[in-house]
């Protein structure tokens, strides 16, 4: 292999001195030499300080290059992001958060309307080779690190377009298809090898990835793509569909019949994607019901407050207990009211079922949105997988590492379902880790702040 090219060779990474220690700052006088606090709430560490002021000065380039050291996917997150970082934007102090999210979608445009020329991609020049299994934001994510760093990569993807939950779960009209084409395409133009509409453990196993097909390690980054079960009396059965396949069909152009009236269940993105896709269908009442109250909601107020503008109905603090059919046929849902306790493991307040308050809403269509999980059968060599007791792969923290010898894991495949930026953030660690692994003395590519 040749050696590197360094035109392509990004800075060190700055190691520890004694700048970033406290006596020292406070001998200084300095308050603090930590990221600003939007980008420590980034799951990614994206440079918002440093960006946003780049745009101020119109140096637009240079502002979105700085975006890439930690994000490959600007123009994505600019559209779907649930921006974490303006939570913690100290201007909300004086009046209200910059527009960080409208900001990064804004530069991200602006290259791609001027349709610039593309920088040579880096040479590859190590020897090793890495599978990544799954072409979601986890696994391009990594692939884009490892290809800076020398490696060569390949990506498999079982669906005929890569993507994974951008393309099969977010609606077009959030997530152009274009859109995503494009900062994918940045992805492959890097060397990356993508090769669609194969399956592992249908068209190949596990093991053979390294056994046979000879790669050096494995990324495993296949999403949560099944279902989770209601669990209750008739919900198998017509008419109670999952999200992620009436998603399928609304992405797919599949033409759906409008239904007079549509339940959801759930309080996530996804939930709220189904709802205000049912609008658009032309479906004449569309209702979202959350066992948890507005507040407790994992998707944004601002998703939330877009879709009531829809007209988007809500029920609040109801569950389900038994989907109602007659001959065969949906006609409703059966719900009992919650009250909210203590705070369970995900941080939010568990609900309670009140005794006595059953009642009933009608439906010819009912969408459940409670959860997804991850497809792990990939033939033999996944067996040996350590699965957690929530059907999710269990790794190593620090290092993404699963109990197989050189297959680590990430993303929605270990975390279950998340957003885009936690799983860029997956796919950044399991690079480090994979090269860390390939090749002791290699580095990542410096993403500093």
């Amino acid at each position: 292999m040749k050696e590197p090219d360094r035109r392509f060779q990004e800075p060190e990474a700055p190691q520890c001195s004694l700048w970033t220690t406290a006596p020292f700052r406070e001998r200084l006088g300095l308050k603090s030499i930590l990221p600003s606090p939007c980008t420590q709430a980034c799951p990614a560490g994206v440079n918002v300080k440093g960006y946003v002021g780049l745009i101020a000065a119109g140096r637009f380039p240079e502002a979105l290059e700085l975006v890439r050291r930690a994000n490959p996917f600007p123009a994505i997150c600019g559209r779907v992001c649930h921006h974490p970082c303006e939570s913690f934007c100290r201007r909300a102090e004086i009046d209200e958060p910059v527009a960080i999210c409208g900001l990064k979608r804004f530069i991200a445009d602006y290259e791609m309307a001027a349709a610039g020329p593309r920088v040579d991609p880096p040479l590859r020049w190590r020897a090793q080779t890495v599978a990544v299994v799954g072409s979601g934001p986890a696994g391009l994510t990594a692939a884009s690190d490892l290809a800076r760093m020398g490696f060569g990569v390949s990506v498999f993807e079982a669906h005929r377009e890569a993507g994974g939950m951008l393309v099969l779960g977010i609606p077009k009209y959030r997530l152009p298809r274009e859109v995503i084409r494009y900062e994918i395409q940045r992805i492959l133009d890097l060397g990356v090898e993508l090769r669609t509409g194969v399956r592992v453990g249908r068209d190949f196993e596990l093991r053979e990835l390294r056994q046979e097909k000879g790669f050096d390690a494995v990324f495993v980054a296949v999403g949560a793509h099944l279902p989770r079960r209601l669990g209750i009396p008739g919900e198998k059965g017509e008419g109670l569909e999952d999200c992620l396949d009436f998603m399928g069909r609304v992405n797919s152009a599949t033409p759906i019949e409008a239904r007079s009236r549509v339940l959801v269940l759930g309080g996530g993105h996804s939930a709220l994607d189904c709802a205000r896709s049912a609008v658009r269908l032309g479906c004449a009442r569309v209702r979202l019901v959350y066992r948890r109250s507005r507040a407790e909601m994992p998707a944004g107020e601002t998703e939330v407050s877009q879709a009531e503008q829809e007209g988007v109905r809500f029920t609040f603090l109801a569950s389900p207990v038994r989907v109602i059919r007659r001959q065969g046929k949906l006609r409703g849902l059966e719900l009992i009211r919650t009250r909210l306790g203590d705070p369970d493991s995900s941080g939010r307040r568990r609900p309670l079922e009140v005794p006595g308050s059953e009642f009933r809403l009608e439906a010819d269509l009912i969408l459940s949105a409670v959860g997804q999980k991850p497809n792990l059968e990939m033939g033999e060599g996944s067996s040996r997988l350590s699965i957690s007791s929530r059907g999710t792969v269990r790794v190593e923290g620090g290092t993404l590492a699963t109990s197989q010898e050189g297959v680590f894991a990430g993303g929605d495949a270990v975390t279950g379902p998340g957003t885009v930026i936690e799983a860029i953030a997956q796919g950044h660690r399991a690079a480090a880790s994979i090269a860390c692994y390939l090749d002791p003395a290699a580095r990542p590519p410096a993403r500093e702040n």
